[in-house]
């Protein structure tokens, strides 16, 4: 299983790939944009986004990084793409519950949430430009300072400015208020609420730079450094 899905009045939507730390496998990325197809036929009040305690995720999968090709990397980076503006522009209420790490890609989905709210532990990290992937740089520099990030390193949920709107312990909360507005006014206040963002140049933006030739050398070379990184020299 790499989804687990809730369905009711509000939809729970957990990623489910501990044993991974919840990266953005193939797998992982097809059942969560099908999911996010799913919800937007059926229109639930909310739809709650939500990892593991350790990891919320720890982004782009790179396992496997041998099998794969220019093409099918830039296939799931245009999935996830796609994915971020379901969540952005959706019918419903979103919000993202981060308790640990949420890096790259996974980071990029709870940007794309209206609350975000992260626990004592969560962390964040933004690394696409290390190997030349725009993926939510727009939207991130819209709803807080994108310099806070600008290094690709890991940021504490407390120095990670209006990027986290919350707490975990603010859910019920924002699910009970949400439910007491009136349906027929909701879109208006997404609306309303929502930064200003253009989804067609968002995957514009996306395709042009997951499709510059040589994708799969640049992620190879970042996740050389990342693993060189972690062995004391």
């Amino acid at each position: 299983m790499t989804l687990a899905i809730h369905r009711g009045r509000v939809w729970r939507v957990r990623l489910d790939r501990p044993q991974a730390a919840n990266a953005l496998s193939s797998e992982l990325v097809e059942a969560l944009h099908d999911a996010l197809e799913e919800a937007a036929a059926a229109r639930p009040e909310a739809l709650v986004l939500e990892g593991n305690s350790r990891h919320f995720a720890a982004g782009f999968d790179l396992t496997g990084l041998s099998r794969e090709s220019d093409a099918s990397l830039a296939h799931r980076f245009l999935r996830i793409g796609s994915s971020l503006e379901r969540l952005a522009t959706a019918p419903y209420l979103t919000v993202a519950v981060v308790e640990g790490a949420a890096i790259g890609a996974g980071a990029d989905l709870v940007a794309a949430c209206d609350h975000r709210l992260a626990g004592p532990d969560a962390r964040f990290a933004f690394p696409g430009a290390r190997f030349g992937v725009v993926l939510g740089t727009a939207r991130l520099r819209a709803i807080t300072d994108p310099a806070i990030f600008l290094g690709g390193d890991p940021v504490t949920a407390a120095a990670a400015g209006r990027l986290v709107t919350g707490t975990p312990g603010d859910l019920s909360g924002i699910l009970d208020a949400w439910a007491r507005i009136d349906p027929a006014t909701r879109p208006a206040l997404l609306a309303e609420t929502r930064p200003v963002h253009d989804p067609d140049a968002a995957l514009a933006a996306l395709t042009r730079s997951v499709i510059a030739p040589g994708l799969h050398d640049r992620l190879t070379i970042y996740r050389r450094r990342v693993l060189s990184a972690r062995i004391p020299q």
